[in-house]
């Protein structure tokens, strides 16, 4: 359970019981390699239902849950080949004995779309009742690969950035001056900020090296890094040797919102997921590179308005920032589109259009 998505389930709990559904949301424990992340939560009952979960060979989870899905009218599940427990969720859906939908991207963007496993994943998205989409392409993608597009709902994932924009309006220049001491940083500084886990995907190798790069032809350049995961160890060892760079660990709440509020510009050359609304709600525009790997969520990103997305190298990503460093007005003007992007997506619509498509696949409407 990813701490990002109990407003969402809270919201969904409520929009549902208006219509007279109950919802139970069952879920695992992280393994190994989720823990490092350090990005769980619990999620409390009745609502929540945690289950002692196992990765069986790294690829396989098992969840031994039976009583919650075999009353229930409709079950929604990730649409992940992992998930011992879809197998027999879509034999039954096949064989019209229990209602299943997906939830999902419909495809792995960061898999070998000729692997097995994508071909058997493109084969089996055909195997429910329903569909829920995380954004407009993948619901394009689910109906091009033979899905019934009146069966598909579009949810437009996101996360609460409802409490990160109030936090953001209630700092003063005096808590920022304040930071900016705690850092050691000018306050004439012009800084970046990556923040999210730290693992491959994020290609934080090219992160630093861009860094390098702009920080050399721009002395006021400065980097702050938050988060934490697998890779904190090299991130912290660059830090360590560069005045101009502040690894500062996950920062969480008012913590998180004032160092947001330092930059003017958020930096991921990796993999863009639901941080782009994060970096929206901060006025950021946010610059990455062309990736498959990108998340769906990289649909919100409306490159030269509310980000840039540069060729994958650390020399391509270097030149964006630098572009943006040089150009204030040009930059003033992307950090309004990115504060107007932001409003576009929200808990509160996502919960609604969860919602409907929970109606009319139990035909209540």
């Amino acid at each position: 359970m990813k701490g990002y998505r109990l407003p969402f389930f809270a919201a969904l709990d409520k929009r549902l019981a208006e219509e007279g559904i109950e919802l139970q949301v069952v879920y695992g424990t992280p393994w190994r390699e989720e823990r490092k992340r350090s990005d769980h939560a619990i999620l409390p009952p009745p609502l929540g239902k945690q289950i002692a979960t196992r990765l069986l060979g790294g690829k396989l989870l098992w969840m031994p849950v039976m009583r919650p899905w075999i009353a229930a009218d409709l079950v929604v599940i990730e649409h992940a080949n992992k998930h011992l427990l879809n197998y027999l969720l879509m034999l039954l859906s096949r064989l019209r004995l229990k209602r299943v939908a997906y939830w999902g991207h419909g495809c792995d963007r960061q898999a070998d779309p000729n692997s097995f496993a994508e071909r058997f994943k493109r084969r089996s998205l055909r195997w429910s009742d329903w569909w829920f989409a995380y954004t407009d392409e993948a619901s394009r993608y689910v109906a091009e690969q033979g899905f019934e597009p009146a069966q598909i709902t579009t949810v437009q994932n996101a996360i609460d950035t409802r409490e990160l924009r109030a936090q953001l309006a209630a700092l003063t220049e005096t808590d920022r001056s304040g930071m900016l001491n705690d850092l050691g940083w000018p306050r004439d500084s012009r800084i970046a900020v990556y923040c999210g886990s730290l693992y491959e995907n994020k290609r934080l190798d090219w992160l630093m090296q861009a860094a390098e790069t702009v920080h050399e032809r721009h002395a006021g350049f400065r980097l702050l890094i938050v988060g934490d995961g697998p890779l904190a160890g090299e991130v912290e060892a660059f830090a360590a040797t560069r005045e101009w760079v502040r690894w500062v660990g996950p920062k969480f709440g008012r913590d998180k919102a004032l160092m947001l509020s330092l930059a003017e510009v958020w930096l991921n050359p990796g993999l863009v997921g639901l941080g782009i609304l994060d970096a929206f709600s901060a006025r950021l525009p946010l610059l990455t590179t062309n990736l498959s790997a990108h998340g769906p969520e990289i649909e919100y990103l409306e490159p030269g308005r509310s980000g840039l997305i540069t060729a994958p190298s650390a020399t391509a990503f270097a030149a964006a920032i630098e572009m943006l460093l040089d150009d204030p007005s040009r930059l003033a003007t992307m950090r309004a589109a990115a504060e107007e992007a932001g409003l576009r997506y929200s808990i509160e619509a996502m919960a609604d259009n969860f919602a409907t498509g929970v109606k009319r696949c139990l035909g209540q409407s």
